[in-house]
């Protein structure tokens, strides 16, 4: 099965994170899906207002975005998946594409906890998506077509760079892409800092730095 096109589908995110927040602002950056098809669920409303902000619906129900979306993003603590998915299993049929963003969640787990037949897949995310920069790695869980795992990668291409392979790349980019960020910040305060030494106002050594690595 497929989804529905961009501008008609569903989507749902539980969890309203940065990682959530970063990938709903990119697509609907891009103007082809429709901020009203999208809707957020958390047990706090403290990041709600950035949402609202987009034109997107905020609940507090999970069930509610499951019943209302065809593709749910998954955006929750790596804990919170196994509760959160066993709270829901009934009411997410072989309709669904469920994608998972949390780190150290197996896709056979994922699997164990939903009705078979649903689309499950892992997305591995990092911080610069909230700045439509971001590095994304996509696995297909037992059963995903082809088809499903090229609309999500299309769907996501204006957040960043989507490459789409094994769920063992999974790992490997956390640390390369997601780990690797920090690595880069720090190297970008480094050069910040010998350009202050040398002179250079703080607050332009930094704006300087930023662009040097971009």
């Amino acid at each position: 099965k497929t989804m529905e096109g961009s501008p008609q589908l569903k989507i749902g995110f539980i969890g309203a994170g940065n990682m959530a927040y970063g990938i709903a602002k990119g697509i609907l950056k891009s103007g082809d899906v429709v901020a009203s098809n999208v809707i957020i669920s958390a047990p706090s409303k403290n990041n709600f207002h950035r949402f609202q902000e987009m034109g997107v619906a905020v609940t507090h129900s999970n069930e509610e975005v499951v019943r209302s979306s065809r593709l749910v993003f998954l955006a929750v603590k790596p804990h919170l998946i196994s509760p959160v998915l066993s709270a829901l299993s009934e009411h997410v049929t072989p309709q669904h594409v469920i994608v998972s963003v949390a780190a150290g969640v197996t896709i056979a787990t994922l699997e164990k906890l939903v009705p078979g037949g649903a689309c499950v897949m892992r997305l591995m995310p990092n911080l610069p998506c909230m700045l439509q920069e971001g590095a994304f790695v996509l696995a297909s869980g037992t059963g995903v077509k082809q088809e499903v795992s090229s609309q999500l990668k299309s769907l996501l291409s204006p957040c960043g760079l989507v490459e789409v392979g094994p769920e063992s790349w999974i790992d490997a980019h956390t640390g390369l892409s997601g780990s690797g960020v920090a690595f880069v910040y720090v190297f970008a305060e480094a050069l910040a800092e010998g350009a202050v030494k040398m002179g250079m106002p703080s607050a332009l050594a930094q704006r300087l730095a930023a662009q040097t690595i971009l």
